[in-house]
């Protein structure tokens, strides 16, 4: 969504129009990068005495329009805040990313008018139908470069393999070489091929395979050390990783970071995230 100039048929506080006089709506972004989300903290500055009444009195909101047209992500805030934080998954961002700010009526206005209306408009006064933008800001864009580094692709990082057996050992698990292996028998091999092919359970794989085998990797580090394995490329894609929050992959960090917690943020919440595709299996995704 680009913001382009339109007429409405009343006066509204916007860059491109005259509207009001001596009053400004102004939106700030800014982006945090975390390890497998986007942090972009909303801020706004209004300085209209009538608008600003009807934000803090619950008739009006501020209204962010997030909309990245590559990857066909769009969604809303609506706050009465002058700032507010939104954690948006870095999977469903690419390219340019634009957000439009907004004041936005919540109920109808019967009589609205401001002090700083141009002075064209005299004493007018007009009637605001809820929904009806009372304000436009500046619109900001922001561009996305994605690394091809998800840790969360099993070709990236990890190999499942099989195991020519039936034993009853569970999943085997090697990280002396560039990938983490993961070893699986017969039959868990068979299912895991059945499962893998469906999307809606990418994020019960991660619970179920990728994250035992992370916590198995930390565990080991903090146990023997890091030294002898540094130059493998899993090991540097983990480093990597966990840089993006400002976390060293050193032995302070496996001495006083549970290797538990380390992996789910590294794999962003895979519990959470598998038990909710259980629960919309079946139905379609719904933006908040």
């Amino acid at each position: 969504m680009d913001i382009r100039y339109k007429y409405f048929p009343y006066p509204v506080l916007s860059p491109f129009s005259d509207d009001y006089l001596n009053s400004r709506f102004i939106s700030e972004i800014n982006v945090i990068k975390d390890i497998s989300d986007l942090v972009l903290n909303l801020s706004v500055l209004l300085d209209d005495s009538e608008l600003l009444h009807l934000i803090t009195h619950n008739k009006a909101d501020y209204v962010f329009h997030i909309e990245c047209p590559q990857t066909s992500y769009r969604t809303i805030v609506k706050t009465s805040e002058t700032e507010v934080e939104k954690r948006i998954p870095e999977s469903k961002l690419n390219g340019r990313v634009s957000i439009c700010t907004f004041i936005v009526a919540k109920d109808d206005l019967g009589s609205f008018r401001s002090d700083s209306f141009n002075e064209d408009y005299g004493k007018m006064t007009f009637h605001i139908k809820r929904g009806g933008i009372l304000a436009i800001a500046n619109q900001v864009n922001i561009d996305i470069t994605k690394e091809i580094n998800d840790l969360a692709k099993t070709n990236s990082v990890f190999s499942i393999l099989r195991r020519d057996s039936n034993d009853d050992l569970g999943m085997q698990i090697e990280i002396d070489g560039d990938k983490i292996k993961l070893f699986l028998c017969n039959e868990e091999f068979y299912n895991y091929k059945n499962v893998a092919a469906v999307p809606t359970f990418q994020a019960l794989l991660h619970a179920a395979l990728i994250l035992p085998a992370l916590i198995y990797t930390f565990e080991t580090l903090r146990r023997s050390g890091t030294d002898e394995y540094e130059m493998y490329h899993w090991f540097k894609a983990i480093e990597k990783a966990l840089s993006k929050s400002n976390i060293k992959l050193n032995q302070e960090t496996l001495e006083n970071k549970p290797s538990y917690e380390l992996a789910q943020k590294l794999l962003a919440l895979p519990i959470s995230r598998g038990l909710k595709s259980i629960l919309n299996f079946g139905t379609e995704e719904e933006e908040d």
